[in-house]
């Protein structure tokens, strides 16, 4: 794929903009095209055009706007990168789900509504989302809002405004959260380290825990703002040194499609292609190649002390909790055993798997 689509988010004086410069360096060093689209309620505010203060008009209408110029810029941005023969990135200053976290969930819903739009499409139109933590969250004596007129919040303000931001984006597939536990230099150098590793399509395995569910685990996570998204995934026969997985989410009666092809090395994964697929293309890989295993299941994805975690549960009942390496479980996740490294839970692994969930309710 030659244009990527990155979104660079987060809560109020986060330290994006000098972030957003760092990444345009960087990248364009590395050979690729970059381009920015600035944030686009700040340059409305800035214009004049606010939802507050003299002749100002609702969050509502302001934010109906922000969403029309948002799909307007992106539509242009992408049809631009995709004329040119060559790599290109288009960096995001906030995306469409920014606007959520300004308005309540049936405002943002009806604003869907209107301009016809597919949630699960649309987020899944960016390929990386990167939140950055606001400076009012461990870095307090760094949170101001004297360089930039757009912004008012307070640092409680700013905090309850950086937790919405969170929640908006839960559910990408390829969320990342930058904190404030280092000096700020870092902060910016881990956003750069997380678009390069991106780039270089080599991950490292997430830790993966089999769970038992209960009602306290489920009281805990519906106070949370979540979203289900039903996913499933095909893998496909190839040869023995690669695994070929297609990967469909749904939401709301959309779907978006995936194809990934990855080569396994022990503890480290090594990415050869991930890309964002149409049906046809989809349903025509199905047709051609032998179809070696199907999983089906629902990803929750919630937020819990600024770290993401991916809930799965799958349809014999089995539940596995993901998240990062640095990330300890939610004391409210009762955990059975940790399978990050158990070859049997691998997705591809994963059929027939009704022993697990026997093994899982006898403990």
């Amino acid at each position: 794929m030659l244009v990527s689509k990155i979104c660079l988010t987060g809560g109020p004086c986060a330290g994006k903009t000098t972030a957003l410069s760092k990444i345009e360096k960087e990248l364009t060093d590395l050979g690729y095209k970059v381009f920015i689209i600035d944030e686009v309620a700040t340059r409305l505010i800035n214009a004049g055009i606010k939802p507050f203060g003299n002749d100002s008009i609702s969050m509502l209408e302001f934010e109906d706007i922000v969403l029309k110029e948002q799909l307007t810029q992106e539509e242009c941005y992408e049809k631009v990168a995709k004329l040119l023969d060559k790599k290109c990135v288009i960096i995001c200053d906030r995306g469409i789900f920014d606007i959520k976290s300004f308005i309540g969930q049936k405002e943002f819903e009806y604003l869907l509504r209107k301009y016809n739009l597919s949630k699960i499409k649309y987020m899944d139109n960016y390929d990386l989302v990167i939140h950055m933590n606001t400076a009012a969250k461990g870095a307090e004596e760094f949170y101001t809002n004297e360089n930039n007129k757009a912004r008012s919040e307070d640092i409680t303000e700013a905090i309850k405004r950086d937790d919405r931001c969170q929640e908006s984006w839960s559910f990408h597939s390829n969320f990342k959260i930058i904190d404030n536990n280092t000096d700020f230099e870092t902060k910016v150098k881990k956003v750069i380290d997380t678009i390069k590793d991106y780039f270089k399509i080599e991950t490292k395995w997430q830790k993966k825990y089999l769970i038992n569910i209960t009602d306290d685990t489920l009281n805990n996570i519906r106070n949370k703002e979540i979203v289900n998204v039903e996913i499933k995934q095909t893998y496909l026969k190839t040869n023995l040194d690669y695994e070929m997985r297609l990967r469909k989410r749904m939401l709301d009666n959309d779907s978006t499609y995936f194809v990934t092809v990855k080569k396994n090395n022990g503890y480290n994964q090594k990415i050869i292609t991930e890309e964002k697929i149409d049906k046809k293309t989809y349903e025509r890989l199905l047709i051609q190649k032998e179809v070696i295993n199907e999983i089906n299941q629902k990803r929750i994805s919630f937020i819990y002390n600024d770290k993401i975690y991916k809930l799965d549960i799958f349809k014999n009942g089995m539940c596995i909790l993901e998240t990062d390496n640095n990330s300890i479980v939610p004391p409210f996740i009762n955990v059975i055993e940790d399978v990050t490294l158990n070859k049997d839970y691998f997705n591809i692994n994963l059929k027939g798997s009704d022993k697990h969930y026997a093994y899982q309710k006898r403990r």
